[in-house]
């Protein structure tokens, strides 16, 4: 089986939620206070993510599908994981379709949207051939550039005094109420649900030991990664005009000015919007790809190439972008994510605590009897 390492889980796991969400203003419902919405989020999904570790803990060598067929017996547990493939691939073809929309509105309106997403899917099918260690290690190379990357925008709006943080005043406004409805279910599932993803993945981690420990800290690193760039784009454009924004940070970075020659330095976000998608999406589909594997007993790799097509061919179910975000935060995020991202792993999580402690070794490991010590049995 292939093997990860504690420092490839890390990248992968800082990268993966990192994805495209810094060029959204998650939250931007409640104005001033959408930097609170993304906090909400991050704390609710920290208990998502023990509710994750605790399935995999308790099923340390198998794999989302097989903790599935464990748990919910063969034809339910086949059943959720045949939905599960579905939904990574949905997933996936998500990222494929704004990575392709976002490039064609923004910078190449000439280039055909089929050949852009064309680009994409053929480039994340490729690492999904390659298997799991191959895409593991080129996350973790893909890491440190990225954060030097997302570093140096940070220290360009400094020096530019574009940050005015008195334009997150006042805060918690209208009450702490429109905030946790704002943060729940949409911002835990998008993005610190998705990494229910993970579930595929950890059964390969060379050393399990650290799994908790690793998993934890990238996820508050990445959380307060996400805090810091929502509160730059409110503080930088201003709530009202964010809230018209569909892309507010490509726009922030826009109004970068550096002594009348640094300027325009929108390909430099893009390259690392690219990025977080590139890895998220083939997380996605390297998992959908992995469970249809494991379900009609058939090689990866050969399998790579039907669910790319299938990938690809879906992408232009939404007419445009407009339309594609729309079921995207006002669909799947209220009503259709939160079923594999919530309520199936709490579900699953209470069968194995039940089992855990009605399970006939427990029974077994009971003190034993008065009687039984008489007789010197133990």
């Amino acid at each position: 089986m292939e093997k990860i390492d504690k420092y490839q889980l890390i990248a992968m796991t800082i990268l993966f939620i990192i994805g495209s969400s810094p060029l959204y203003q998650l939250g931007i419902e409640v104005n001033q206070d959408a930097w609170l919405v993304m906090l909400t989020g991050m704390l609710a999904g920290l208990l998502l993510l023990f509710v994750y570790i605790y399935i995999q803990k308790r099923n340390a060598d198998k794999s989302l599908y097989q903790i599935l067929k464990r748990h919910f017996g063969r034809w339910i547990g086949t059943l959720l994981a045949v939905a599960y493939i579905f939904y990574f691939v949905y997933e996936s073809m998500r990222n494929t379709r704004e990575f392709g929309d976002i490039i064609n509105v923004a910078f190449l309106p000439s280039t055909p949207l089929f050949l852009l997403m064309l680009i994409m899917i053929v480039l994340s099918g490729y690492a999904v051939s390659k298997g799991i260690e191959v895409f593991f290690r080129v996350v973790e190379f893909l890491l440190p550039i990225t954060l030097i990357g997302y570093l140096l925008l940070v220290i360009m709006f400094v020096s530019t005094n574009l940050i005015h943080l008195e334009r997150l005043l006042p805060i918690l406004e209208n009450g702490v109420m429109p905030v946790i409805k704002a943060a729940i279910p949409k911002v835990i599932s998008f993005p610190f649900g998705q990494v229910v993803v993970f579930l595929v993945f950890w059964n390969h981690l060379n050393n399990r030991k650290v799994l908790t420990k690793v998993t934890v800290l990238s996820y508050l690193f990445v959380g307060m990664f996400l805090l810091v760039f929502s509160i730059l784009n409110l503080a930088i454009l201003d709530p009202t005009i964010t809230s018209i924004s569909t892309l507010p940070m490509l726009r922030s970075v826009r109004l970068i000015q550096i002594a009348n020659f640094l300027e325009r330095l929108d390909p430099i976000i893009m390259m690392l919007i690219y990025i977080g998608i590139f890895v998220k999406m083939t997380a996605f589909y390297m998992a959908a790809v992995l469970g249809l594997s494991q379900l009609i007993k058939m090689n990866h790799k050969m399998l790579t190439l039907a669910v790319g097509g299938f990938i690809y061919a879906i992408s232009f179910i939404s007419p445009n972008l407009i339309h594609h975000l729309w079921v995207g935060f006002e669909q799947n995020l209220k009503y259709h994510f939160p079923i594999f991202q919530i309520y199936v792993p709490l579900l699953l999580a209470m069968i194995i605590m039940l089992r855990s402690l009605f399970s006939p070794k427990r029974k077994r490991g009971t003190r034993p009897s008065p009687a039984a010590k008489k007789n010197g049995q133990t």
